[in-house]
């Protein structure tokens, strides 16, 4: 079996578990958190990897060393290591996240702009993308000074940029074109 379609099962197996314990945010965001440590990690992903520790006694020290991980995620990735896939769980992670915004019926927002948004843009954010998507937007945001003023948002996988520097790109394209 293919890498991608095994983590594609992987993940839909993950959120499967955790609708049946209607616990599918929690989960998915927990193992959001995880996944950014395990990265940075070797040691943890060299145990995690490890035959001869068995999948109790990761679960173990998962539940000591992360106490946010949630335990259906424990007992997951515990699972992976005994099944050797550890190796798979970058890509399990992005099909994960597809998978729970269709299954939560979300949509991932996230905006950039040069200075914190307010509550009331937020607002008008959420408001405009349920309108247009019919989906809850899952809204994060970023400072960039970089964008000199305006907007980009990214709502899924289409990009909205309304940033003075894009702007700025393209009349000093248009100039040398012309």
């Amino acid at each position: 079996m293919r890498t991608s379609a095994k983590s594609r099962q992987y993940a839909n197996l993950l959120l499967k578990i955790a609708e049946k314990k209607a616990a599918l945010e929690p989960v998915y965001r927990s193992m959001q958190v995880f996944y950014t440590s395990y990265r940075r990690e070797p040691a943890l992903k060299a145990f995690l990897a490890s035959t001869r520790v068995k999948a109790p006694e990761k679960i173990a020290l998962l539940a000591k060393v992360y106490p946010d991980l949630h335990p259906i995620n424990q007992a997951f990735v515990a699972q992976l290591g005994e099944e050797r896939d550890m190796k798979l769980l970058g890509m399990i992670i992005k099909s994960l996240e597809t998978a729970f915004y269709q299954r939560s019926g979300q949509v991932k927002v996230h905006a950039v702009s040069i200075g914190e948004l307010s509550a009331g843009t937020v607002e008008r954010i959420h408001h405009v993308v349920q309108s247009v998507t019919s989906w809850k937007a899952d809204f994060t945001a970023e400072v960039k000074a970089d964008i000199l003023g305006g907007l980009t948002l990214r709502v899924g996988n289409t990009i909205l940029d309304a940033s003075l520097s894009s702007k700025l790109a393209r009349i000093r394209q248009t100039l040398i074109q012309s």
